[in-house]
This record gives C-alpha cells, structure tokens and sequence, in this order.
C-alpha cells in the first residue's frame, strides 16, 4: 500500500463515520519529516487522492508540504530554544549546528 492509498483509505473511512459535520479535519493533510521534502511529493500526494476519491470526499483536499523544507526541523528547534523558560539556549544559529553535526 502506498502513501496516497493509505490516505485516500483513512479519508474513507472518516467520511464514512460521520462523526463530524466539518470535512475540513479530515480534508488536510500536513506532511513532516525528511522524506516529505522530496521535490513535487505534495504536488503529486493531491492529485493522486482527487483520482482515489470520489468528487464528494476529493473536493477541497489540501497537502501542506514542510514550509521551510529540510530546514524544517532546525527552525522548530530553534523556536523552542527561544523560549523563555527553558534557562539555557538549546542552539544558537544554524552555522553553529551545522559545526556540531560534522563531527559525528
């Protein structure tokens, strides 16, 4: 089973339970991770769920892909470590990073 399968099958079944009146929820898909960076992956995972689906479930379909791409997860990290409880800064700046990973 593929990613846009696996998908299409969970928005199936959610819009087949009814549990909600807002198809909204179901309807965006938000991808992470490194493999969500692979160039057009969001592109495609849309077009591939509007010809799973039938027009009642694919119509209004979004796929959000990471919005700052490989540097997702450093700007993540980067907010934490800007907040005020935490008493010591997690990571600096980016070049600082990129020194600590190079020695592993």
């Amino acid at each position: 089973m593929g990613l846009h399968q696996a998908v299409a099958l969970c928005m199936d079944h959610c819009h087949a339970s009814e549990l909600t009146t807002d198809d909204y929820r179901y309807k965006t898909v938000v991808l992470c991770g490194g493999s969500a960076c692979l160039p057009g992956l969001a592109e495609r995972l849309e077009k591939e769920l509007h010809g799973l689906l039938p027009p009642s479930i694919s119509n209004g379909i979004r796929v959000i892909p990471p919005p700052y791409g490989v540097d997702t997860a450093w700007f993540g990290a980067k907010q934490n470590s800007n907040v005020s409880f935490l008493t010591y800064p997690c990571m600096i700046c980016l070049l600082q990073f990129l020194h600590f990973t190079a020695e592993f």
